[in-house]
């Protein structure tokens, strides 16, 4: 082998190596932070966790383009923290995580819904329901 060839090699072996590793670091300061994961199997789900504790709410977006989740109501017993689309889809119209952090702030129960649906569609729209109980 070439010196330069071997030198360019090694560089991007070390490029694929380092962002391993700034993956794996992500992964595992997220995994850290968040005491829970819900993904939905059906139309409903329920969770129990503490006070102070976070929490991720996983929605699949079957097609992106114009179709959103959103929260129909705020609730009251946690703290919307952030959202955002997980892993881009590689194919039109492959599937995507929408990513719905949160932090339960008090005790109590209460319900948060997710709608998906078309801004110009009220008609056809789909719901998750999130039954939540902070200890």
């Amino acid at each position: 082998m070439a010196p330069a060839f071997q030198h360019l090699h090694f560089m991007k072996t070390l490029l694929v190596f380092g962002m391993a590793l700034l993956l794996n670091a992500a992964t595992a300061t997220a995994q850290k932070t968040v005491h829970a994961v819900v993904s939905f199997t059906g139309a409903d789900t329920s969770l129990r966790i503490g006070k102070g504790q976070q929490f991720l709410v996983e929605l699949w977006v079957p097609n992106r383009k114009d179709f959103t989740w959103q929260m129909a109501a705020v609730p009251q017993v946690c703290k919307f923290t952030s959202s955002q689309i997980g892993q881009a889809a590689t194919l039109p119209g492959q599937p995507e995580q929408q990513l719905w952090f949160f932090k339960a702030t008090r005790a109590g129960s209460d319900t948060i819904r997710f709608v998906y649906r078309h801004p110009r569609d009220e008609a056809n729209i789909t719901t998750k329901t999130l039954y939540l109980q902070v200890q």
